[in-house]
């Protein structure tokens, strides 16, 4: 499990990216007003079925990232399985994009900071991903609590090196998200892909 150092001025908005896509339009137009990037950890099957996508966030400066092909809950599933979602998704990503991206994350978990099982972490690398990457700030945004919940639950613990997990298709989210930009720069902090983050 990966997450970033609190020496840093940078944090990075992760998102579990699929859902409804006028939802996730909102979210892609506010990062670009804040001049803000993006990882996106794909659903495979999302973006197959709206392959457009995956220009219109490499063109914004966003992130791809692998978060399996159909969502399930990943961990309970078979070694087999397992492989499956991952090289899915992955195929698809590398498809519309040119590259599988550098991050896995699996499904059906809350806990970013616990430690992914052995089983993951070996599937996760035979598909070309050396990093399983957690996340410390989890507002549970998808548990639809409103958006000032979701703001208030990532200003007040995020900071310098913080990997914040958010989810596209969610109201709450959206309605969040240019008050979460707004405390983040006014803390010194910016928004970067993770890779910029973990350089």
């Amino acid at each position: 499990m990966v997450r970033g150092s609190d020496t840093t001025a940078n944090v990075a908005l992760t998102f579990h990216t699929n859902g409804d896509l006028g939802m996730a339009q909102k979210c892609v137009d506010t990062a670009a007003w804040h001049d803000a990037r993006f990882t996106n950890f794909i659903v495979g099957n999302w973006l197959e079925a709206n392959p457009s996508w995956a220009k219109k966030l490499l063109d914004g400066g966003h992130e791809l990232a692998n978060h399996t092909y159909t969502h399930p809950d990943f961990a309970s599933l078979s070694r087999s399985a397992m492989a499956g979602e991952v090289a899915r998704c992955r195929d698809v990503v590398a498809k519309l994009s040119g590259n599988g991206g550098r991050y896995f994350r699996p499904s059906g978990t809350d806990d970013g900071l616990a430690t992914p099982s052995a089983a993951i972490l070996e599937e996760a690398a035979k598909a070309g991903y050396g990093i399983v990457l957690g996340w410390d700030v989890e507002p549970y945004d998808y548990k639809d609590p409103g958006a000032a919940a979701v703001q208030k639950r990532v200003l007040d613990v995020i900071r310098g090196g913080s990997i914040v997990s958010l989810h596209f298709g969610h109201q709450g989210t959206v309605d969040a998200l240019d008050g979460i930009l707004r405390g983040i720069a006014d803390r010194g902090l910016r928004a970067v892909t993770v890779t910029e983050l973990l350089s």
